[in-house]
Order: structure tokens, then sequence, then C-alpha cells
């Protein structure tokens, strides 16, 4: 009896126990080929958007994803830098100072993000620009912000708007300073300029965090102010300020519109205009109204009770600084004149532009 109760005790111990079962493995929601689709498109944006830098070519006025009686449009650094629809057919550089074609210059792509909606219809783009002019063998060095939105339109991007800036400290509008240039209002619908608004509302009083939900605060989220240091990216948009003070911003001009062929199913919106707000007074500077402008884009996502609502994607507040303003920062008392670009060298000259071409005798 010994040995069968030795027997047994061995073969309960060579008996392998039983394995233990971990938590089943969360289920992907979005498939391999979904995955790869959305990578394949935002690589092809990217590349476009890039060479769109080099080339610096007038975008394309005619988009058919976009209602008729907004249209796209450009928001440059400078006041009068504003064109809509039909007037991109002529726009002239993208990028600040009338620059001659002969002096070197490059932006370089500093951190470009692409966040596709989840519909693939369009895609925000956010990137912080380094624009290089090289004259007297120095490079200046210009940090631009750049946002932008695009429209996917059968099998090829295109743009429905873009907004670069150059920050700085908002200040009040001086006597006789040019003022953004005006926008013709246009809404493709009332109510949905209406949603809009009431979305915007939290940001225009400047207080985000009474009302966090209005905004994306995953990775996609994006909000820029006026200053330079005035960024906020994913979970910190409910602590933005996009100006300094507690005055409610006004919004003046506006240009609302949606992404898509039919506007009952669009569900990426986008507003493009002008803002009046009262700044308070700091150090040599008095209090004063400001003029701004701005674009923001949303896209329609489910609430915690499963409702319809559009959310804050992203957001840029610009203030306009013109061509003279720009050039002083930048190149202090070497600047010569801002219209063309001409500074001081080092050793008193000027810095010479290739020759030109003899003409007929």
């Amino acid at each position: 009896m010994r040995r069968i109760a030795l027997a047994s005790i061995v073969v309960l111990v060579a008996c392998p126990a039983p394995k233990k079962q971990g938590p089943a493995p969360l289920a992907d929601p979005v498939s391999a080929n979904e995955r790869d689709q959305r990578a394949d498109l935002i690589a092809e944006l990217q590349d476009d958007i890039l060479k769109s830098y080099e080339r610096d070519e007038p975008p394309e006025s005619e988009n058919g994803m976009l209602p008729p009686e907004i249209g796209p449009a450009r928001i440059g650094v400078g006041p009068g830098d504003v064109l809509i629809a039909g007037e991109l057919d002529r726009a002239p550089s993208r990028w600040p100072l009338d620059v001659d074609s002969g002096t070197p210059a490059e932006p370089r792509s500093k951190r470009l993000e692409i966040h596709l909606s989840k519909d693939q219809s369009a895609a925000w783009v956010f990137d912080e620009i380094s624009w290089r002019i090289k004259m007297c063998s120095r490079t200046a060095v210009i940090p631009l912000r750049l946002t932008a939105l695009y429209a996917r339109d059968g099998d090829r991007w295109v743009p429905v708007f873009e907004h670069v800036s150059f920050g700085r400290t908002p200040t009040p509008t001086r006597s006789g300073q040019k003022l953004p240039r005006e926008m013709a209002s246009a809404v493709a619908s009332r109510d949905l300029a209406d949603d809009l608004s009431r979305v915007l509302s939290p940001v225009l009083r400047r207080a985000i965090d009474k009302a966090p939900q209005i905004a994306a605060q995953g990775p996609e989220g994006t909000l820029l102010g006026v200053d330079v240091a005035a960024e906020w990216h994913g979970p910190e948009v409910v602590a933005a300020k996009l100006l300094p003070g507690t005055e409610p911003m006004k919004l003046e001009d506006r240009r609302v519109g949606v992404v898509g062929r039919t506007f009952g199913k669009a569900s990426i919106a986008y507003w493009i205009g002008n803002v009046t707000a009262g700044l308070p007074a700091r150090p040599g500077v008095a209090a004063g109204k400001g003029h701004f402008r701005a674009t923001f884009v949303f896209e329609r996502r489910k609430d915690k009770a499963g409702e319809n609502t559009w959310v804050i994607v992203q957001g840029h507040l610009s203030h306009a600084i013109e061509d003279g303003d720009l050039a002083t920062a930048v190149f202090g008392t070497a600047l010569i004149s801002p219209k063309p670009l001409m500074i001081t060298c080092d050793d008193g000259s000027q810095p010479v532009g290739p020759a030109k071409a003899p003409g007929p005798k």
C-alpha cells in the first residue's frame, strides 16, 4: 500500500499545474488595413505639404468639397495677407518680407503634425517653420507657425485654408496702424454658425477650463494663441488662454463652412474670421483694443449621451505684423529697407544680387 501511495504522490507532483488565464487582449477597433490606409493618406499629404513649401505656388481656388459661397482661404503674416476663393489664383508668396529672387531663402519644417479625421474626409495640420534668409554671409532665421485644413477630394488632397503667423506679444492697435483686412462674412448655414459660436463661446470668454468638453484633449488637439509662448497640445488645451486679460473676445467678420459634398453628413467644419479683444495694460503699454485673425477646425463627435456635437480640434489666433516691423525685429539697425529687403553688411557694404542679363542692343 505504501508503494501505491508513493506512486500516487509522484504522479501528482509530475502533473503540470493548469495555466492561469490572463485578461483577454483588447480588441483593436481599427483593422490593420484601415491603419495602413490612414498611414498612406497621411504620408501622401505630408509629401504634398513639403513640396508646396518649396514651390510656394498659388493654391487651387476651385474646391468641390466646400460650399461655393465660402470657398478656400489663405491668411499670411501681414495685415493685408488675406485671400479668399478666386483671389488665390494670384496669390503671392506665403512667406513674409519682400525677398529678391536672387537672395537664397528656404523654409524648413521643424514639427509637421498631420491629424486625419475619423471618416478620412479631411486632415488638419500644424507645423513650426524656420524661414531662413541668407544675406551678407549670414543667415537670418524667422520662426513661423502654420496651421491648415485639407479636404480629401477623390484621390487627392485639396487645401481648405492655411494660416501662417509670426508669434509676438499682443498689443493694442495704434492710431494709424493697419488693421487686418476685412473678410466678407458668409455662412453655409445659420444653424451651423450658431452651433459653432456656442462651442467657441468658452474660448472667446477665455474660459475653456469651465467647459473642457468643447476641445479635443488627445494628441490631435492644438490651440495657438498670439504670443510665441501661447501654444497648447493635447490635455494642455484645457488651460489655454489665447489672449491675456478677462474681457471676452468679440467675433467680427466670419466665414463658416463644412468639408463634404453633402452638407448634412459632413463631419468637419471650419471657421475663419477676425476678432477684437480688450487687452490689459502692461509695463510701457497702455490697455486698449487689439485686432486679430482666427481660424478654427471642428469635428463632429458623439458626446457621453450619444448625441452628435462639434468639438474644436484646432484653433489659431494671430496678430498681423507689417513687413517693416518684422524686418526691424529680425535685422535691427542693419536694416536699410524692408521693401525690397536690404541690409548693411558687417563691412558696411550692401548685399549684391545676381547680375542682370544684358538687354538687347
